[in-house]
């Protein structure tokens, strides 16, 4: 007879029996002891309860939230329910938060202009929603539409020129330069600062930044190369601000890096450079004025400059300089061929720390004060566009307005001219009086 042996149990069946008949045991416990909790659990002796609310509970008789923005002073029910400043009386004194910062008059004097921050100050009450000041009596959607410019390109200012669209000046005299600059008035005559940013339409997510986070009253520039150009002008403008088009220009370390097809050179023939100028001008509208990108060169070569600025000047364009280039002809130049132009008093943001760029602004209202009026230059860093918000924000309670960049081009009286001035050579008056 054979010899019989019974196979070892397998490891892999005995673990999953035992853990079958742990979780059935333990299941079991817990189901057990949650049914004896909930028939013979006291609900009052959980612990204590507390009822939350998004806002204070407030007496149905007093006037709504809508109500109370637009009021107009006639309803004495509704007057009646309003405290010394103008708000509905609730419980401890305080007013329902709705999550939006109320705006105050800082005792500020002056007539104001454009800025959200300089109407908070003249009017005395508002609430700001998404960056944008809203009065009494207003909409979201009435403020955002008061800020917006029109869609470009328009009617009579541009032509075009093999197969180019090219700005001119319109047969009734309209200029890109008056007619796609945002509008500015300074009747009190305060001090004004003006921020140009630019290397726009390069990064999507810095260019959004640029356009939704900064106030309207800062011009920005864009890159000429820049993917969907056009877009990003018309969001540009629909958002409020006043757009540049960057005009790359020979560096003095031209050839050791890769620069743009169309950069303007020194030492060329002005039918070279007019020609690259116009490929640059066609690639969109909406733009009232042009500005250098690098030209450390290329500006100190007069005979190349000349034919430039003569062409801008024939199409109603206005040329910036960022403030960085040193030995620069076109002030010179800009006077001899009557376009219209003005120089940053600096770059703010050369050094990329926050100390750095805020000494530059700070320098900036000091020479506001001093001359009346200044302007600085900046590209879409991150820590550019934060520190710029939190700078621009701050404006109005130190008597400065903050204008777009357009508002400093225009004709400076021959005796407010020096080297300490923003220089400028357009016919037409200044906005902004040089004296302050």
């Amino acid at each position: 007879m054979p010899y019989r042996r019974d196979a070892e149990p397998s490891p892999l069946r005995t673990g999953i029996v035992h853990a079958g008949m742990s979780l059935l045991v333990f299941g079991g416990l817990a189901g057990a002891l949650g049914a004896g909790i909930q028939f013979s659990g006291d609900p009052s002796a959980a612990g204590p309860r507390q009822q939350l609310a998004l806002f204070d509970v407030v007496d149905e008789a007093r006037p709504t939230l809508k109500t109370r923005l637009k009021t107009d002073g006639t309803d004495q029910a509704i007057m009646a329910a309003l405290g010394d400043d103008g708000y509905p009386e609730v419980d401890g004194g305080e007013e329902p938060s709705l999550g939006v910062d109320y705006s105050e008059a800082t005792g500020v004097t002056g007539t104001g202009g454009p800025s959200d921050d300089a109407v908070a100050d003249a009017e005395g009450v508002g609430v700001r929603i998404n960056g944008k000041l809203v009065k009494p009596g207003e909409s979201y959607g009435e403020v955002t539409a008061i800020v917006s410019l029109d869609t470009a390109p328009i009617s009579g200012l541009s032509e075009t020129v093999n197969g180019l669209r090219l700005p001119r000046v319109a047969p009734d005299g309209r200029a890109p330069a008056d007619a796609y600059a945002r509008p500015f008035a300074n009747p009190g005559q305060q001090p004004v600062v003006s921020l140009v940013v630019g290397g726009l339409g390069i990064n999507a997510t810095h260019t959004k930044s640029a356009i939704e986070e900064l106030p309207p009253e800062v011009t920005l520039s864009f890159a000429p190369d820049a993917q969907r150009l056009q877009y990003w002008i018309n969001r540009a403008r629909a958002s409020g601000h006043e757009v540049l088009i960057e005009l790359p220009m020979e560096n003095f370390d031209y050839g050791r890096m890769k620069m743009h097809p169309q950069t303007l050179l020194s030492g060329r023939d002005a039918s070279v450079n007019v020609s690259r100028l116009n490929t640059l001008l066609g690639r969109a509208s909406g733009y009232f004025g042009v500005i250098n990108y690098q030209g450390a060169k290329f500006s100190s070569d007069a005979e190349a400059v000349r034919p430039v600025l003569q062409a801008l000047s024939d199409r109603g364009v206005a040329l910036v300089e960022d403030g960085s280039l040193e030995e620069a002809s076109f002030d010179a130049i800009a006077d001899a061929t009557r376009v219209r132009y003005v120089k940053a008093s600096s770059p703010i943001d050369t050094k990329l720390t926050a100390d750095d760029i805020n000494l530059q602004l700070l320098e900036l209202e000091t020479r506001a004060k001093q001359t009346g009026a200044a302007m600085g230059a900046g590209y879409a860093f991150p820590i550019t566009i934060e520190m710029a918000k939190i700078w621009t924000s701050e404006l109005s309670r130190k008597g400065i307005l903050l204008a777009p960049v357009s508002a400093l081009v225009g004709t400076t009286p021959a005796e407010f001219v020096n080297d300490d001035r923003n220089s400028t050579g357009s016919t037409a008056k200044a906005p902004v009086n040089p004296a302050g």
